[in-house]
């Protein structure tokens, strides 16, 4: 098992949808792999701590369908001993591997030794790799930073993840302390490719499959994240536009996968950050965008998308773009 993703890459590069905090859950998951089913998703990322201690978090997080798989759970915190209790609990939920997360920049992640600031702590970061690998045989992979505040860093720490059993390394094209600001750089990332011997894949700014055909150069796959909340059709290549009765089919895919995964009350909460960002390029979605983020139940989302999909029955064959053309 692990040598997974050597396999892996051996039938081509890697697509996988990037962690993310409030999205990439169960729902969301299904969703980017009815798109396209060869997306390695990844889970949104769980304190080691938290699924050591929390029989409900467990429970709720860790199950999934079968069209997510293979799935990969990360993880984080800084402990190496909390890493190695959190992976006996996942590897019993028939997971195909485990991701490390020394990517976070978020403030009070890195102030509590967490995420990026790994980078930094690097015998922890050595050492969470190490006990991993002795507590489970899962994969371990690791999703990192250019640096701290540079990248000059980065080859000898790769190296060292590599030398301690990481099998995987993806890396987002920014420092910590450019967070998401300015652009990601990949140069680094494309020199670090030719000291490593395990794959690399790099995440930051990826805006669609095409896009990222025309960066791969020597690397193994690409990761998105942000640009997939409106856009899961992001993984198909051609520049694949949805009309809008895809849309719509697909905000009524996603509504359902959220209630069948989580309460009805907290469904409707969640579904409607996703609802208007389906809709983006849709010319008349502010007719619609209070309803759309004020919705309190399954069924009122369903009935707005019934709504729409009414009234506006003459372009459900059309793609979002062409409709906004022809009515501007």
């Amino acid at each position: 098992m692990k040598d997974f993703w050597k396999k892996q890459t051996k039938k081509g590069p890697l697509a996988c949808l990037a962690p993310m905090d409030w999205y990439t859950d169960s729902a969301y998951r299904q969703i980017v792999k009815s798109v396209n089913p060869d997306v390695f998703c990844f889970t949104e990322f769980y304190s080691a701590d938290w699924l050591v201690h929390s029989p409900f978090l467990k429970d709720q997080v860790l199950p999934h369908k079968k069209i997510e798989e293979p799935l990969i759970v990360q993880i984080f915190w800084k402990d190496p001993e909390m890493f190695a209790k959190a992976a006996k609990i996942i590897e019993q939920y028939n997971v195909a591997w485990i991701d490390v997360n020394m990517w976070c920049p978020a403030k009070k992640v890195v102030r509590s030794g967490h995420g990026s600031s790994l980078m930094i702590n690097t015998d922890t970061a050595f050492k969470i790799i190490e006990e991993l690998n002795k507590a489970t045989k899962l994969p371990v992979s690791v999703k990192t930073r250019l640096w701290f505040n540079n990248d000059e860093d980065l080859i000898p720490f790769a190296k060292w993840l590599e030398n301690a059993g990481a099998s995987l390394l993806t890396v987002h094209g920014r420092t910590t302390a450019q967070a998401y600001t300015g652009k990601a750089n990949f140069e680094p990332i494309y020199e670090l490719k030719n000291h490593l011997n395990i794959p690399v894949i790099w995440n930051g700014d990826v805006i669609n499959y095409d896009n990222w055909i025309a960066k791969l150069n020597n690397l193994d796959g690409f990761m998105i994240g942000r640009w997939s909340f409106w856009n899961p059709w992001c993984f198909l290549p051609n520049h694949y536009k949805p009309t809008l009765k895809e849309v719509l089919d697909m905000m009524l895919f996603h509504s359902k996968a959220l209630e069948e995964n989580k309460w009805e009350k907290r469904a409707s909460l969640e579904i409607r950050k996703h609802l208007v960002q389906y809709l983006h390029s849709f010319p008349w979605v502010k007719e619609f965008r209070k309803e759309l983020v004020t919705v309190e139940s399954v069924e009122a989302t369903h009935n707005i998308i019934e709504k729409i999909r009414w009234e506006y029955s003459d372009f459900l064959g059309e793609k979002l773009e062409d409709i906004k053309k022809a009515s501007s």
